[in-house]
């Protein structure tokens, strides 16, 4: 409430933990992120754990490979060129994602005291600072082309 004061009315509305949502998250990919009329980026190509905060990047990422292929290949090609080419990066994230889960959502005890007290400072010593970068910004591992 100290960070946040304007969320009270809605919190305040919580009396009991039923009401509660208990947050599950998959990693996974559609099959085939194209069909008829219709290709499929971010989110609803490809779900993962928000630990890496990537949803908007590997969207905005989707949809750059994907204008990238239809302005060089033809239509038939280029759907399936986009797949391809996004398959490997995503894969990537959605590992290292999973890696992440279990120290932000599950009830162990010693996972957020390795995380707060080994990786957080580990995370502060050159070359770790410009690799977790690249990590956030989406260019840990190249984006694909088609």
């Amino acid at each position: 409430m100290s960070l946040w004061p304007e969320a009270g009315p809605f919190i305040d509305q919580i009396t009991e933990p039923d009401q509660m949502t208990m947050a599950r998250y998959s990693h996974g990919s559609l099959r085939k992120t194209w069909g008829e009329r219709i290709v499929f980026i971010g989110d609803a190509a490809h779900r993962a754990s928000p630990q890496l905060g990537q949803g908007a990047n590997m969207a905005l990422l989707d949809a750059a490979v994907l204008a990238q292929a239809l302005e060089t290949l033809s239509s038939d090609q280029a759907l399936p060129a986009y797949g391809r080419a996004r398959r490997r990066h995503v894969g990537v994230y959605q590992a290292i994602s999973a890696m992440f889960t279990p120290a932000y959502q599950s009830e162990s005890r010693w996972l957020p005291v390795l995380r707060d007290n080994v990786l957080f400072p580990v995370s502060r010593v050159p070359p770790m600072p410009a690799l977790l970068s690249r990590l956030i910004s989406g260019t840990l591992t190249p984006s694909g082309a088609p």
